[in-house]
């Protein structure tokens, strides 16, 4: 992205230092190794800017995409707080939800860690610029949720920027618990497929003790592009549970950056990428051991069919003084056709003693044997593969409690058309 791509007519206040340096971030290219596999002539077509109020209606085909899970649900469309179609009544004692602009005209010391002073690439760049709009969940000290909190991006393509922005914070106070699901979907106000793509960036702050399962559910039009951050800090004793579905999209990336400052934290991130046509779906991960006694997994599974594309850069960066680190990563893909392809790369640095840090990769096909046995026995050639495609990436769903999260998968994992 070049100076010339970003409007620069109007931000938040927060974001003007951003403005100011933003034409020295230059789009990402494939020399950078975490963008190796992008599609770059597409991303460059992406343009950025202020977001508008209030937010666009919602197409019909848009609205029925939006999952219904029990609990508050805040929606954003466009980088813009929708209240139309958000449901935020009766909030439990200890939970409060509000768009990210009202936070910020409130309290916007608390937001600090959000809007850092430098970015690290061009789209975080436009993020802390654009995105200023958004939700912000906080949880108080001791409360633990009994239902989930529902956040929904949605993009629906401009006419005078092509992309959105949109900025979630999530913190959590000392000995509190909650799940946070993020759904990020998105069409087109017209009826002919157009170009874009929705630029997510959430900040996750956790205290001591507390305990965060957080879902994210990335299923764009595949004329669309995604680009999902993650950031997680986590105080001694917390525990965070990551899962991500990256299923949609032209080009779907999901980058997870968990920092572990605090003895005893645990994190655990699994994820699920399925690939056809000629997506490209891009993990990247980085875990960082910052302190004592840390534990840390990464699960992440990829199926890949027809021309698609997956990648897995998964990292392990173990600082001075972590001792006691146990840290696990596992990539397992699974490829339906031999135009497919997957890039698949472990990364360890180890500068601590007393660690144990181990990963593994692995790549295969659907078991000839499995699918004769199958057929032999009376089942269709589709039913069979679905049926061991389904066997494959449950691994990735155990544990996920949320019924309609499960159907969801189950049935982007079916081939169902966009």
């Amino acid at each position: 992205m070049t100076a010339g791509s970003v409007a620069t007519s109007t931000a938040h206040p927060a974001s003007v230092a951003v403005l100011d340096q933003i034409a020295g971030y230059e789009r990402p290219t494939k020399r950078d190794e975490a963008w190796r596999y992008a599609p770059h002539s597409q991303l460059a077509q992406l343009s950025f800017g202020p977001p508008h109020t209030p937010a666009p209606p919602l197409p019909g085909d848009v609205e029925q995409q939006i999952p219904a899970i029990e609990g508050p649900t805040i929606v954003i469309v466009n980088g813009v707080f929708d209240s139309v179609h958000s449901k935020l009544g009766d909030l439990p004692t200890g939970l409060v939800i509000s768009s990210l602009a009202a936070a910020a005209t409130i309290e916007p010391e608390r937001l600090d860690r959000h809007f850092p002073p430098m970015a690290h690439d061009a789209f975080m760049a436009a993020n802390l610029a654009f995105g200023t709009d958004g939700a912000v969940i906080r949880v108080g000290e001791g409360v633990c949720l009994q239902t989930p909190v529902h956040i929904v991006d949605i993009l629906v393509p401009g006419e005078d920027h092509n992309g959105s922005c949109t900025g979630v914070v999530i913190d959590l106070g000392p000995s509190s618990s909650a799940t946070v699901i993020e759904t990020r979907i998105g069409g087109s106000s017209a009826d002919q497929e157009v170009a874009g793509g929705s630029n997510v960036r959430t900040t996750i702050t956790l205290a001591a003790s507390a305990s965060l399962e957080h879902i994210v559910l990335q299923d764009l039009p595949r004329s669309l592009v995604h680009l999902g951050a993650v950031e997680v800090t986590q105080a001694e004793g917390s525990e965070f549970l990551g899962r991500s579905f990256n299923i949609g999209a032209s080009f779907g990336r999901m980058a997870y950056q968990v920092e572990l400052v605090g003895d005893g934290a645990r994190t655990e991130l699994s994820g699920l990428f399925f690939g056809r046509g000629e997506q490209v779906l891009d993990q990247q991960i980085t875990v960082v051991h910052g302190a004592k006694d840390c534990v840390s997994t990464q699960s992440f599974r990829g199926v890949l069919d027809d021309q698609s594309v997956g990648v897995f850069n998964g990292g392990i960066d173990v600082r001075p003084g972590a001792d006691g680190t146990d840290a696990t990563q596992s990539n397992a893909n699974l490829l339906l056709s031999n135009r497919a392809e997957i890039n698949t790369q472990p990364r360890l640095e180890i500068l601590a003693d007393d660690v144990a840090c181990k990963h593994g990769a692995t790549v295969g096909q659907l078991d000839e044997t499995a699918l004769y046995y199958m057929r032999s026995r009376g089942i269709p050639a589709e039913e069979a593969r679905r049926l061991l495609i389904n066997a494959f990436a449950d691994q990735t769903l155990e544990g996920v409690g949320i019924e309609t999260i499960r159907d969801w998968v189950i049935q982007r994992l079916g081939h169902t058309d966009d």
